[in-house]
């Protein structure tokens, strides 16, 4: 990608410009209304903010608690962010460039920590992850952990809304009863959904006095393969596969008998739990070995590219997670108003928190889909 490769920041500013002034003028004034008609709806209900109308029934009980959580979390991570900003600035320094880190850099910058300080080589560790044997170690190791048996079903598949759409049976290994379907979509094409995300087709539970199984689809945008070449990953898309597979699982294991609270239709600050949980298999020696081999040889991945990826983890892990903390903060701050200017909240959360600035001209609210996705007011879930 040109924000994490080009070291030219002329190119990377303009980049970052037009991508966070995507739709702004059109979703923000959405946005801003949403805004506004959530408030009155909470006034209406009873509540002061819709914040608190939203947390009252989840896990966190008052968007007051909310506050505290991340504010006491954003504290205790401050002396990381300081540490990693400063070795950005070094970085950015020995390019001759003694300036502070901008949005344009801090993608670039944390590639290049990540590469420089920890010797990760991420376009030879993507010579490892061809996607056919991602997915084959990938659906083996949930398949063990979880006592099913995954089959592909050719039926499903014609009549699927893609030809590169691919779905699979699931049965229980113990009864052999059938225990759902899944599908996975997995190459971007024109007009798809752009991000990664598990969709619930249909949800587990009792209808007609009948078990109805769930059927959940896992959809990415990961590399096609070519007649010479197959789709290679990165690290950070197996991490993303694994997540979204995981909010697969949560779907189909659902016993819950009301289609209300089957699946992933639990509290929001709840519902990533499950899936950033599986992530830690993405560390695991064992299981990075079992996804992986390379897309020539065969050969598993050599012990020192390994060994320099698991001791990269907590790299940049102070800005990642305070990027979290300032995406949830800026969620809070608009739910808890009547009203608000999205650009500006988000601008003096970005310099307080993060100690980066937006770019002036840019909104990247107007395109945080989390915001009319169903996370409004939850997003600090995240972190919970």
């Amino acid at each position: 990608p040109v924000m994490e490769r080009c070291r030219v920041s002329s190119t990377r500013a303009k980049l970052e410009l037009a991508f966070n002034s995507r739709c702004k003028d059109e979703n923000t004034a959405i946005l801003e209304e949403l805004i506004s008609l959530r408030h009155k709806k909470a006034v209406l209900m009873g509540y002061e903010t819709h914040s608190a109308f939203v947390t009252e029934d989840r896990m966190s009980k008052s968007d007051r608690k909310v506050k505290n959580f991340l504010d006491e979390l954003g504290t205790k991570l401050k002396p990381l962010l300081d540490s990693d900003l400063a070795a950005l600035r070094a970085l950015k320094a020995a390019d001759g460039d003694d300036s502070p880190i901008t949005a344009c850099d801090r993608s670039y910058y944390q590639k290049k920590l990540e590469e420089d300080r920890f010797q990760v080589d991420h376009e030879a560790f993507k010579q490892y992850f061809p996607l056919q044997t991602v997915t084959v170690g990938l659906l083996a190791i949930y398949q063990e952990l979880l006592g099913l048996r995954f089959t592909r079903n050719p039926e499903l598949e014609s009549t699927a809304w893609h030809p590169d759409v691919l779905a699979y049976t699931v049965t229980d290994v113990q009864t052999d009863d059938m225990v759902g379907c899944f599908y996975m979509d997995m190459h971007p094409r024109e007009g798809k959904y752009g991000h990664a995300a598990c969709f619930g087709l249909q949800p587990a539970c009792v209808r007609s006095g009948k078990w109805q199984v769930p059927v959940a689809a896992a959809v990415c945008n990961f590399p096609k393969p070519t007649a010479s070449k197959p789709a290679l990953l990165e690290h950070s898309d197996v991490e993303t596969f694994f997540h979204e597979f995981g909010h697969v699982m949560h779907q189909l294991c659902s016993k819950a008998e009301l289609s209300m609270f089957a699946g992933t239709a639990v509290e929001r600050d709840f519902v990533e739990a499950p899936s950033q949980m599986l992530e830690n298999w993405c560390w695991q020696p064992e299981a990075l070995l079992r996804m992986s081999s390379h897309h020539q040889t065969g050969e598993p991945i050599p012990q020192p590219l390994l060994d320099a990826l698991l001791a990269s983890r907590n790299a940049n892990s102070g800005i990642l997670n305070m990027r979290q903390i300032t995406l949830a903060s800026f969620d809070q701050a608009i739910h808890t108003s009547a009203a608000a200017d999205t650009a500006a909240t988000l601008e003096r959360l970005s310099s307080e928190l993060m100690q980066i600035p937006t770019t002036p001209g840019t909104n990247m609210g107007a395109t945080f889909g989390h915001m009319g996705g169903g996370y409004d007011a939850q997003y600090y879930g995240y972190m919970w």
